[in-house]
């Protein structure tokens, strides 16, 4: 079985590849000789998965507002469908006559999709919630970016009330996502990633304090403001980080 980058898709695909397993080594018993047996449950219980995943496919697509996935799932949702069509009708040929070699190839080619149907429509809902992660990220960048006009105590006071929420948000999403994940090396490179923009945060706001009270008393203004864009490039470069290792499926 191939490790399938987060645990949702590996909790429901490899159920249905094992139901899928199954029927093709039925098939590759009825090529040696033998006559395929009534494959009326195991294909009725592939199609009641099918038919429940259907459903909820189109009811997260109907209920989302990600343009990409509305765009995307549907054909996905169909070929699902329609090769679960085929393995019903596989059945009933089947049943007329157990040595159908039209009967196992369409058996054949409704178990292919449903396999790899189930695996896209799964990706494609996996890369919406990876793309609303990325969205958060992004925010945390912009407010990253306002650092540079941030010039009294009371800017400075209305910027950690605007970022910290973003930055929790972010916190959560990431850390959820983090659990998610079955690859350790992607794992672990979001933990670092996140805990060193948690240590990062208060050190930023020191150094925004220190940049706006050297300003105003003009002492070593120009290293303050050095030290505080540092501070705000390390953090940006580890959201960034952030977002890219997000996008990885494969070790």
């Amino acid at each position: 079985m191939p490790v399938f980058h987060t645990k949702t898709i590996e909790s429901i695909l490899e159920p249905v590849a094992q139901q899928v397993s199954r029927l093709v080594i039925l098939h590759e018993e009825a090529e040696d000789g033998n006559a395929m047996p009534d494959l009326g449950q195991p294909v009725m219980t592939v199609k009641t998965a099918v038919e429940n995943l259907v459903r909820v496919g189109y009811d997260t697509c109907n209920s989302s507002d990600d343009q990409i996935l509305k765009q995307d799932m549907p054909p996905c949702l169909n070929r699902v469908d329609e090769a679960s069509l085929f393995l019903l009708q596989a059945s009933d040929m089947l049943r007329s006559d157990p040595f159908s070699a039209a009967a196992r190839k369409k058996l054949i080619e409704g178990s292919r999709g449903i396999l790899q149907g189930t695996s896209q429509l799964l990706f494609c809902f996996d890369e919406s919630e990876v793309r609303k992660i990325i969205r958060t990220c992004k925010g945390v960048l912009e407010y990253l970016a306002i650092t540079e006009v941030v010039d009294s105590m009371e800017d400075l006071v209305t910027f950690v009330k605007n970022l910290s929420p973003v930055l929790t948000n972010m916190t959560k999403l990431v850390d959820g996502r983090e659990k998610e994940l079955t690859h350790q090396v992607h794992r672990m490179m979001l933990i670092r990633s996140l805990d060193e923009v948690k240590n990062l945060t208060p050190v930023l706001i020191s150094a925004v304090k220190m940049f706006i009270t050297a300003k105003h008393t003009n002492a070593g203004a120009p290293e303050a403001q050095s030290n505080r864009d540092y501070i705000v490039r390390k953090m940006s470069d580890e959201v960034q980080e952030i977002i890219r290792v997000l996008q990885l499926t494969t070790t």
